[in-house]
């Protein structure tokens, strides 16, 4: 056996006041997303908000089922966010499953592990947002096969807003709608917007929407609302963060 060294170190006193708590955002991800938190740092530069990230497992293909799947893992995710109480509000970063769960049950799910604990999502982000900017008509490009974008369409218009004009890539998987590149998505949303529009909603946290939104926002006169700028937007309000974010829409400017 090695012999035992006595080990002696000085103490030290820090020589100045301790650094202020950052607001943390817990981000739920699904487990095959490896853009949202990149996005939401290319919007978001103030350092003393801090998103920190545990992923879900997610089943390919995309399907309503499969996305369906999440409910049973918000709880077990939220449980990885230690100590309790030092996150207390997290984002579930998938706007096809927060329109196929409701948000009752989303929130519902993640108290379980994190009593007291506020919950937003791209689908809940974007419905707030239609609210504050009083939008009721939207035109909306999506990634989605038509089975996902239906359900989509579904929970808006439970919520009183109305599609006017839609268009999709048609992605049958996640990696297709990752590989989408900015300037093809800022074409297509040029290429279809319907006058009888007030909006422009683009969702998936999956698409690169970031650097866009701005020349959207130009190019068709309206506000645009995408999945991870919406959910940002409602994130920080909850943490009670009221700074304007320019350059990436309107939306974050409220």
């Amino acid at each position: 056996m090695p012999s035992e060294t006595a080990f002696y170190t000085t103490h030290v006193e820090p020589s100045y006041p301790a650094v202020a708590t950052e607001t943390v955002i817990g981000l739920i991800t699904p487990s095959n997303d490896v853009l949202t938190e990149l996005e939401l740092r290319r919007m978001m530069h103030d350092d003393g908000i801090s998103f920190c990230a545990a992923r879900m497992k997610h089943h390919e293909p995309s399907t309503v089922e499969n996305l369906y799947r999440h409910v049973d893992e918000i709880a077990k995710v939220g449980e990885l966010f230690d100590p309790p109480g030092v996150v207390k509000v997290f984002a579930y970063a998938c706007t096809s499953g927060s329109a196929i769960i409701s948000q009752k049950r989303l929130e519902e799910e993640l108290q379980t592990a994190r009593p007291g604990a506020s919950l937003t999502s791209p689908m809940t982000g974007a419905l707030r947002a239609f609210d504050r900017l009083e939008v009721k008509r939207i035109a909306m490009l999506t990634p989605y096969i038509d089975q996902v974008g239906a359900v989509v369409t579904e929970a808006l218009s439970r919520s009183g807003i109305s599609v006017c004009a839609s268009a999709s890539f048609h992605c049958k998987n996640d990696s297709d709608i990752a590989g989408l590149s900015p300037e093809s998505i800022f074409e297509a949303s040029c290429s279809f917007d319907s006058s009888e529009a007030e909006a422009l909603f683009i969702p998936c946290t999956l698409l690169r929407t970031s650097s866009i939104i701005d020349r959207l926002e130009a190019r068709l006169g309206k506000p645009v609302i995408t999945a991870n700028q919406a959910m940002l937007w409602d994130a920080l309000r909850l943490a009670q963060y009221g700074k304007p974010i320019a350059g990436h829409g309107q939306l974050l400017m409220l």
